[in-house]
């Protein structure tokens, strides 16, 4: 336990926690980008701390944060052989558990000012949630208790499963929390229409960060065989039901082999994909040497060559809420091919198209339109790259955080602090970065 917990607690009220239970993945490049965003706008003294899963993916230590991956929680991509589904999933049930214990352990002795849960998809995170309500009004001072709502429903991971899965326990788990925060104004409205109580508009924010984190060019055109004359989309993420991929596939089929554009599908099939289904399908339709498939987890410093790659970003979604894969299209000046669905919309002003969901002959026309015209998907990108730095900026987003969930850490609530501790000869809380 001692190696557990070897950092020094803060001094009470300076402390910003924020917890994502697993250690890779995107719901952890946002934790770890906005934390950066928390660390830059909170005022001199406080702390900003991750609480993390202890499989830590390569290279996720934002700078100014203290990141502690010691959450007894799992790699999500890695599923061992010759282990049954149901009897892996009853030993992740219980170091799920542990992990809940472990951050209400983290909160009893840092004792934050605000505690930021992520995007939490179990029934069992209602007691967690419940319990950290109660703990956090209790200290002293009492601390806040805000989440991100990513998606306002859990999708389906499992075979057989719906696309987005029954929750009712969200509802009233929504209600411990002093702030909820969505991607978007329609999210706000349809999350103030499932809970009955209102939420705070956010934007999802840009990923520089990961294009920074950008290692060794991978050569993808001699990997995977990609022609360089003809325009490429790019469907990159976990591949799971709700992407929309088979869609995809047959909007592919119905364009013109003149017109029709290559495409990347990349990420690590979820449990619920239909991967056999959709090399089938690609068969059938006849998209062999026009779709290139990488199945595996694109490692974090070959994410950005991927969208460098890419002539466009194609989201063919059937359901989501936001996408992390947006905005890194965004940050790298790609023009966007989205469905109307959750957030998604919101994030279209003059730099790509918007269909609806589940229409392939729509989403086909809209592949033509991007591979005909060139000058205009240069256009689109400039308009993407622009709307990453202004609108999606991590600062602008971070300010927002704070100004509703815990405005007293705020640098203008500073300088009571700062001579309160002058005046009992205290020093205060620098922020500090563990390796």
């Amino acid at each position: 336990m001692r190696k557990f917990w070897r950092s020094e607690r803060p001094p009470a009220g300076r402390c910003l926690l924020l917890v994502e239970f697993l250690g890779r993945g995107g719901l952890l490049h946002y934790a770890a980008q906005l934390a950066r965003g928390l660390a830059w706008e909170a005022a001199r003294g406080v702390e900003v701390v991750v609480l993390c899963g202890r499989a830590l993916e390569p290279g996720v230590r934002p700078e100014g944060v203290r990141c502690l991956p010691r959450l007894a929680t799992w790699n999500p991509h890695h599923r061992p052989r010759g282990v049954p589904r149901r009897l892996l999933r009853a030993w992740r049930g219980v170091v799920y558990g542990w992990a809940w214990v472990q951050v209400a352990a983290t909160v009893a002795r840092l004792r934050p000012q605000l505690v930021l849960l992520g995007d939490l998809e179990h029934g069992g995170d209602a007691w967690g949630v419940r319990w950290l309500r109660r703990r956090l009004r209790r200290q002293s001072p009492p601390g806040c208790l805000a989440d991100v709502w990513h998606n306002l429903r859990p999708f389906g991971r499992q075979p057989g499963e719906a696309v987005e899965r029954r929750a009712e326990w969200r509802v009233p788990m929504a209600r411990q929390f002093d702030t909820v925060f969505v991607h978007g104004e329609r999210l706000a409205l349809e999350f103030e229409q499932m809970t009955g109580r209102r939420a705070v508009a956010i934007a999802h924010g840009n990923q520089q960060w990961l294009v920074d984190l950008a290692g060794e060019d991978p050569k993808l055109d001699e990997r995977l065989g990609l022609s360089p004359s003809v325009p490429l989309g790019l469907l990159l993420g976990a591949l799971s039901p709700y992407k929309g991929i088979e869609v995809l596939l047959e909007a592919l089929g119905r364009t013109a082999p003149e017109r029709r554009p290559q495409m990347l599908i990349a990420g690590q099939p979820t449990a619920g994909a239909s991967w056999g289904a959709w090399q089938a399908q690609t068969a059938r339709l006849g998209l062999g040497g026009w779709v290139h498939w990488e199945g595996r987890y694109v490692p974090t410093a070959e994410l950005a060559w991927y969208f460098r790659r890419a002539d466009f970003v194609v989201l063919p979604y059937r359901v989501a809420a936001q996408s992390g894969v947006a905005h890194l299209a965004l940050t790298l000046g790609k023009p966007l091919l989205v469905t109307r669905v959750g957030g998604l919309p919101e994030l279209m002003d003059g730099n790509g198209l918007v269909v609806a969901p589940g229409d392939a002959e729509e989403l086909g026309r809209a592949l033509e339109t991007m591979v005909a015209d060139g000058a205009q998907r240069r256009r689109w990108g400039e308009r993407s790259a622009q709307l990453a730095a202004e609108r999606h900026a991590w600062p602008v987003i971070a300010r927002r955080v704070l100004e509703a969930a815990a405005p007293n850490l705020l640098p203008n609530a500073d300088d009571c602090y700062q001579c309160t501790a002058a005046k009992e000869g205290a020093a205060p809380f620098e922020v500090a970065s563990e390796s």
